[in-house]
């Protein structure tokens, strides 16, 4: 009668139990795998993964983030099947420009000359401006751009045009109206201002050619002008004497001042 030893019956069972402990945690491992896609860039990627949150699955995914980059969901959200995460690249730079700023052209109504006079009494010219421009891009596209300094390296002039409208009606053609003032001159010494004359205005702003006295309730402070004989002005002092439709113009020296003396004129506002 033959005998059988279980022994190699028993050391095979073990070796394959053994075996399939080792395996189960990698099928396990496998099981909880999930599809995911990532879009970085404009840049579609789809992944099988483990990772436990986003942040995880992008440092898996070799995706690393700039300082201004922006993600959805967040980094600490949980990986789901199917799930989609976005990556929005964003970056920021500055330029330099040069920009030309184009001069306009003011035309000028005078009654006292007939329908189809013109004249130039300015020749404008185009201004130059360096400007810091600070663009955004999303994904390499330009998505905003915004100017944080800019600079006047050659101002702009107008172009001053003078047209008769004696004959015309009183509402047609497109330009700028003409207050009729009387007009002094000073300078912004002690003569003209006295000896307490500080070379100021009554609002702050340095006394020179271009800068006159006005009523305010007629024309506003801070408003641009244009005196046909004087040239662009800017409404920036007040005086006693100067009320109702009287202006007092700035020159450089008591002599110019003097030459002007008194006359009447017409004052455009031009804004």
């Amino acid at each position: 009668m033959r005998t059988y030893s279980l022994a190699p019956i028993v050391a095979v069972a073990s070796l394959l139990c053994a075996a399939s402990f080792r395996l189960l945690p990698q099928a396990q491992e496998r099981d909880q795998r999930v599809t995911a896609a990532v879009i970085a860039g404009g840049k579609a990627l789809q992944v099988r993964t483990a990772a436990r949150t986003v942040g995880d699955l992008l440092a898996e995914s070799g995706i690393t983030l700039g300082p201004l980059d922006r993600i959805e969901p967040s980094l600490r959200a949980p990986v789901t099947d199917r799930m989609q995460v976005r990556v929005t690249r964003v970056t920021r730079r500055h330029e330099v420009e040069r920009v030309t700023v184009p001069g306009r052209t003011v035309v000028l109504a005078d009654p006292e000359r007939p329908a189809g006079f013109t004249k130039v009494l300015e020749r404008g010219q185009d201004g130059l401006q360096r400007r810091v421009v600070r663009y955004w891009q999303k994904d390499g596209e330009v998505t905003k751009k915004e100017v944080v300094k800019q600079q006047v390296l050659v101002p702009a002039r107008d172009t001053v045009v003078l047209r008769g409208t004696r004959g015309l009606p009183s509402r047609g053609g497109d330009w700028r109206r003409p207050l009729r003032m009387h007009a002094t001159a000073y300078d912004p010494g002690p003569r003209s201002c006295g000896k307490y004359a500080s070379g100021y205005t009554a609002i702050g702003m340095k006394a020179k050619k271009g800068v006159v006295a006005v009523d305010d309730r007629v024309i506003p402070m801070g408003t641009r002008l244009y005196i046909p004989g004087y040239g662009f002005a800017v409404a920036g002092d007040r005086g006693s004497a100067i009320k109702g439709k009287r202006i007092d113009l700035c020159f450089a020296t008591y002599w110019e001042a003097r030459q002007w003396g008194r006359r009447k004129v017409n004052v455009y506002v031009l804004e």
